[in-house]
């Protein structure tokens, strides 16, 4: 381990720690605030401030309480992003509730992959195991026995890989953590070929390098999205993901050789299509989103990404 990466990791350490001691100390001084507003309110309702109204000590006590509570979150936000390795949100406040709301997001769906790759995904790998240990035991008489085990184990790691690519899908921190965006896209489409049977190209025409973990998880979930579209709704056999500069901006586009739909549906498939979803993720990184597509032409996804966002 190199000294610089010795020290970034000491000083993470001591940030998070101090953060967590923090986020403990603001909440304790909120609940007193809190405490103390309440007390005023419950002479009040006792009598003994009948008809007077809260004074400018007892608001400044909640004022100062919600704000206590509010950086005790902010604390807790994060050290969650320290200790996982995640760049720190941005300081804008008009950010904070989506990158709560993404965070959230991200930390169920990667409990929900653990839980699937700890559970059926390990039984589904033991039982391959054991089936191809049990194939070598029997005799050579037993055709019928050995080809209805290759069935079985052929289902059974259809089913593992199956279930290694909702797993990807639900937690992309992992793959993008060891691969960046363009590494973590060009494997994402390797098994998405793999599930498709569809054809799949990913154009780099950008040195984009790494980006913070908030940015490129929303972009991956852009693209995400817009290629579960192609497989579900396109009818398509190729569809291609590239990764461009324009305008003052980065752009990443995935364009599918389907039936399209016409200009005046796109709006209507919002909802259905899961439009919806990319646009959020795309406001959240202060990007534009747009959707091109005329019926038997396929459909081009293009998100737009100012340069000031990174």
């Amino acid at each position: 381990m190199s000294d610089q990466k010795q020290a970034l990791e000491q000083i993470v350490a001591q940030a998070a720690a101090l953060l967590r001691e923090t986020e403990a100390n603001l909440e304790k001084l909120a609940e007193v605030a809190f405490a103390q507003y309440e007390q005023h309110r419950a002479s009040q309702e006792n009598g003994q401030n009948a008809g007077v109204s809260p004074n400018d000590s007892a608001l400044r006590l909640l004022q100062i309480g919600q704000q206590l509570a509010k950086l005790s979150q902010r604390s807790n936000t994060l050290h969650t992003y320290l200790q996982n390795g995640l760049e720190a949100p941005p300081a804008d406040d008009d950010h904070w509730p989506q990158i709560k709301i993404l965070q959230s997001q991200e930390e169920e769906r990667t409990q929900l992959a653990r839980e699937l790759e700890d559970g059926v995904g390990q039984l589904l790998a033991n039982a391959v195991f054991e089936l191809a240990s049990s194939r070598h035991l029997l005799s050579s008489d037993n055709k019928a026995v050995a080809e209805g085990l290759n069935a079985l184990q052929r289902e059974l790691e259809q089913g593992l890989a199956d279930i290694r690519y909702v797993i990807t899908d639900l937690e992309p921190a992992a793959i993008l953590s060891n691969f960046g965006l363009g590494g973590g896209i060009r494997r994402y489409l390797e098994q998405y070929e793999t599930r498709t049977g569809m054809q799949t190209r990913l154009r780099i025409n950008t040195n984009i390098g790494r980006l913070p973990n908030t940015i490129e998880v929303a972009i991956f979930r852009v693209i995400q999205e817009a290629l579960q579209n192609v497989h579900r709704h396109a009818h398509a056999s190729r569809v291609e993901v590239v990764f461009e500069e324009a305008d003052g901006c980065f752009e990443f586009s995935v364009i599918d050789n389907g039936t399209g739909m016409a200009s005046d549906r796109v709006d209507i498939s919002k909802k259905n299509f899961g439009l919806a979803r990319m646009v959020d993720y795309a406001d959240l990184i202060n990007g534009q989103l747009r959707v091109f597509s005329e019926p038997d032409h396929g459909t081009h996804v293009l998100l737009a990404v100012p340069y000031q966002t990174f």
